[in-house]
């Protein structure tokens, strides 16, 4: 089993942080892990898309200490019985300063939102921590669906949808999507995206046999997904394969099964450039309508 011992979850003072402690303290409480809130004090405001968020939650120009911590306290006495937690605060650059309390608390899990894409003014915080997070990192972005790990009845099932195109990074995050289905009621759905102009696999899977006729890279791809399914999964796990830009049918995918999250891999210190390109990624990390769970190479297998 996946061990999730410890959860950082940091957080801006903004209007997501409801959802996004939410979303950590349910993984809390389906792990037995404990929470740290995570507020950084800064250094410098975001670009002016966001000024009028950095004016409310800085209304000194700056968050003083004590105000940071008396916001962390009045989180802290809101979350659930039972939910072990704790408070940190940094102070400097956002990225590196979540990077750092990553390694100090030994973080197995980071779950944080974001409010949309980078741009000149202001380099996307989440971008930073998925390309250089040691362990997992679950992004909520602002606009997307929650994430209910234990649905009730009559509430949607859990569906997990696994982007895959086969490198060893995606498959190291679907084996942890696998692992996190034997401990959570989900329903994963495996996807591989074929570009249009492909018309043949160039490299051959030993698990499915003999080479296929090279028309056919459909049927083959089909083929890898079954092979990958584990045997005690067997009837919560589907296959798809599908022809077009990775970036649109993944995310098309995701809104036509009403996926509860999106699994990808992340090759560490590289921004998934093992599985896809940077556009096709940045267009996953703040266009997906589910939250998306980036594995790390590093900490995946």
């Amino acid at each position: 089993m996946i061990p999730i011992r410890t959860v950082l979850c940091p957080i801006g003072f903004d209007d997501l942080d409801p959802k996004e402690v939410a979303l950590a303290v349910d993984v809390c409480r389906s792990f037995g892990a404990r929470l740290v809130l995570h507020h950084n004090l800064g250094s410098a405001p975001p670009g002016a898309s966001m000024s009028w968020m950095w004016q409310q939650a800085h209304p000194n120009g700056r968050s003083t200490e004590d105000h940071a911590a008396e916001r962390l306290r009045e989180l802290l006495a809101a979350l659930p019985e039972g939910v072990r937690a704790e408070a940190q605060i940094s102070a400097g650059v956002a990225g590196p300063a979540i990077l750092e309390m990553e390694q100090q608390v030994g973080a197995d899990l980071v779950v944080m939102a974001t409010h949309g894409a980078s741009n000149t003014d202001h380099a996307s915080v989440a971008e930073l921590i998925v390309e250089q997070s040691s362990c997992p990192v679950l992004v909520l972005r602002n606009g997307s669906s929650g994430l209910n790990l234990h649905p009730s009845a009559g509430d949607a099932p859990f569906n997990a949808l696994v982007a895959t195109d086969f490198t060893p990074s995606a498959e190291r995050a679907m084996s942890y999507a696998f692992e996190l289905a034997r401990a959570l009621p989900m329903r994963l759905r495996l996807l591989h995206v074929m570009p249009p102009e492909s018309n043949v696999i160039a490299a051959m899977d030993p698990a499915v046999g003999p080479p296929i006729r090279r028309e056919r890279p459909v049927e083959l791809a089909h083929q890898r997904l079954k092979s990958r399914v584990p045997e005690d999964l067997q009837g919560r796990v589907t296959v798809r394969v599908e022809i077009g830009d990775p970036a649109e049918k993944i995310a098309e995918v995701a809104e036509q099964v009403g996926a509860s999250c999106l699994f990808m891999g992340a090759h560490a210190r590289g921004f998934l450039r093992r599985i896809f390109t940077r556009d096709t990624s940045l267009a996953l990390l703040h266009r997906a309508p589910c939250p998306v769970w980036f594995v790390p190479e590093t900490r995946a297998a």
